[in-house]
């Protein structure tokens, strides 16, 4: 009988140990899953930039986003973001001749408050809602090619020849990866909404229109 009870004893105890180191610890050693390995529990914030594709006026530009924001509670972030755009890269617009016979580029860019709410930050991939709420402005541009015969030099500017300044919203959703600790990619779409844009004399929504980006994030998460 006591050889029962000892070997009941002995028991208890070497499952004591797995059992107890499995108890939660009210979140005091919460990991997070990344890529490459775990991440610590952390509260901090992030720089951010990132490369994509807009639609301006139904045509497609380069735009350029930067955003500096703190994470609280691993699940929200808010800050401050901003964007650029060009259709440099994809051309000349030539439909108004009025406005400009050789055709025009257009260019410009918007910033504001940061608001991004995260889903499931836990796990290595998950998604993130930013919403940007702010202003900005667009100009129409054209080249103006010359040369300056005191420094032997080329030059290429542009000539703003219509602008404006508008208010901004555009909601998004991001794929985020957890690549380490200190930095996480994102691969998202966003639509930008604003007011109409006034431009020879009337007014047009020139720049509400879809956009696809890559940013890659540094910081503390």
């Amino acid at each position: 009988m006591k050889t029962g009870f000892l070997l009941l004893m002995i028991a208890t105890l070497l499952l004591a140990g797995p059992v107890g180191a499995q108890q939660p610890d009210n979140g005091q050693n919460e990991q997070f899953s990344t890529v490459f390995g775990n991440q610590s529990n952390a509260v901090g914030g992030y720089i951010s930039f990132g490369l994509g594709n807009t639609i301006i006026k139904d045509n497609n530009a380069v735009m350029g986003q930067f955003r500096l924001a703190a994470r609280l509670g691993h699940s929200f972030s808010i800050g401050i973001a901003g964007a650029g755009f060009s259709d440099w890269l994809y051309g000349l617009n030539h439909d108004r001749p009025g406005l400009s016979p050789d055709g025009y580029f257009i260019e410009g860019g918007y910033g504001g408050l940061l608001l991004e709410p995260v889903f499931a930050p836990k796990f290595p991939v998950h998604l993130s809602f930013p919403i940007l709420i702010g202003a900005g402005g667009v100009a129409f541009a054209e080249d103006s090619d010359g040369n300056d015969w005191n420094d032997w030099e080329y030059d290429d500017d542009r000539n703003v020849i219509a602008s404006d300044a508008y208010f901004v919203v555009e909601p998004g959703v991001e794929l985020e990866f957890n690549l380490s600790q200190f930095m996480r990619m994102g691969a998202g779409v966003s639509y930008r909404f604003t007011n109409a844009i006034k431009m020879e004399g009337s007014r047009e929504h020139l720049l509400n229109g879809l956009s696809c980006s890559v940013n890659l994030k540094l910081g503390v998460f």
